[in-house]
């Protein structure tokens, strides 16, 4: 078995910032519980780090962000490389955070992780200036002395370090087709370099303690509140859904993040001001929060402008809830419309309301789908399922290395 070296900014507990820490955590022990030796390479200062009960060693790099911790983790891996030498680097397209440890030793394997690259991060996120937002820019361009229109920032991939290091990786890992799919066209990637498996989820046992709901009482939303996550259609569909169902509830579970020169809780209570005695915000969780807060919601929200393969949305369905999810992306290719949640098409309140509406009229489905849910990403999501399928990646990019050598 290979030697494996897991390059990622984000490894909790230290750094936990979303699903490209939890999947590293998640990965580095399926591997090191197989007999792989593995060690992680990762931001933030030495502590205590659970890792080590699974026979991990965890490298910390004090580092504020990807950009640094690219140049400065080169020196400390190179120090334990001269000592143990590893045989595969496995790094996150994101910040291209494994690049210049690929190129100061070519002699190493390179495996590219797809999460969700910076650009395509931007263009799910942006969303077009209001008529009040473009009146104010160029009432600002005529006071300076000249006419001033928005544009919206061009993007060229040959200049883009992600997209310098995917394309130059020996073997590029997606979790789920629809990252494959929207890569290869956008980064005119080479589709028999891409291997397409899911990754690998363990629940946490309190989520699958969670008894199912009968029926919806409160509706929840798991994630940042960020417009790609699909949280200005959540904010839309509100009003309507509680004009014909003014006994349900809301509950945002997450950190606010930037949106229209201020941030998204302050943008949905103006937009649901006539409704906020029905919505909670809880804010940021940890992950022992978590459980106990799935616990509160019947039915969770995750109706995004497009997703890979969000932790949010398995960790909704181990804890037995109903999940209405977007058809755009990784979730669709795990949730079985009618039978293990719902679907619904990006960037449409419409949709969400009439999905949460069906749910309020034949409330058997809602435990019908969390069950069904629970169920499904036990199955599919399997470390022992996905174990094989990430081995055999490796040894098609080894070979590929061996061949570049």
């Amino acid at each position: 078995m290979p030697r494996v070296a897991f390059i990622s900014f984000e490894y909790p507990p230290a750094v936990a910032i979303g699903g490209i820490g939890t999947y590293a955590w998640e990965a580095s022990r399926m591997l090191a519980n197989s007999g792989v030796s593995v060690e992680v390479f990762s931001a933030g200062l030495p502590i205590d780090e659970p890792a080590t009960a699974y026979g991990i060693e965890v490298h910390r790099i004090d580092a504020p962000d990807r950009a640094t911790f690219r140049e400065k983790v080169v020196s400390v891996f190179a120090t334990r490389h001269a000592k143990s030498p590893f045989d595969l680097i496995e790094s996150p397209e994101i910040g291209a955070e494994g690049a210049r440890i690929a190129v100061s030793f070519p002699e190493l394997t390179v495996i590219g992780k797809l999460h969700t690259p910076s650009y395509l991060v931007g263009v799910l996120g942006y969303d077009p200036p209001t008529v009040l937002e473009r009146l104010r820019f160029r009432l600002g361009g005529l006071r300076r002395g000249r006419w001033a229109g928005l544009k919206k920032a061009t993007y060229s991939r040959e200049h883009d370090p992600e997209w310098q290091f995917i394309h130059h990786a020996d073997g590029i890992a997606a979790p789920s087709q629809a990252i494959a799919d929207r890569l290869t066209a956008d980064w005119d990637l080479n589709p028999e370099h891409i291997s397409v498996f899911p990754l690998p989820f363990q629940p946490d046992p309190a989520l699958l303690e969670l008894p199912i709901p009968q029926r919806v009482q409160t509706i929840g939303f798991l994630g940042r509140l960020e417009a790609r996550k699909g949280v200005v259609e959540i904010a839309r569909s509100i009003p309507r859904i509680l004009s014909q169902a003014p006994e349900l509830r809301f509950r945002f579970l997450g950190p606010s993040w930037p949106y229209r020169n201020g941030d998204m809780e302050t943008w949905i209570r103006n937009h649901c001001r006539s409704v906020l005695n029905r919505i909670t915000f809880v804010g940021a969780l940890s992950r022992d929060q978590l459980p106990a807060e799935l616990g509160r919601c019947d039915v969770i929200l995750l109706p995004s402008r497009w997703e890979n393969f969000p932790f949010a949305c398995w960790e909704a369905m181990a804890s037995g809830r109903a999940v209405i999810s977007s058809s755009a992306g990784g979730m669709a290719e795990v949730i079985q419309h009618g039978v293990s949640g719902l679907l619904v098409p990006p960037q449409s309140p419409e949709a969400i309301t009439a999905s949460v509406l069906s749910l309020v009229e034949h409330s058997e489905r809602v435990a019908q789908f969390g069950a069904a849910g629970r169920q499904r990403v036990l199955e599919r999501l399997a470390p022992d399922r996905i174990l094989p399928l990430q081995l055999a990646s490796y040894e098609r990019a080894i070979a590929r290395a061996r061949q570049r050598r």
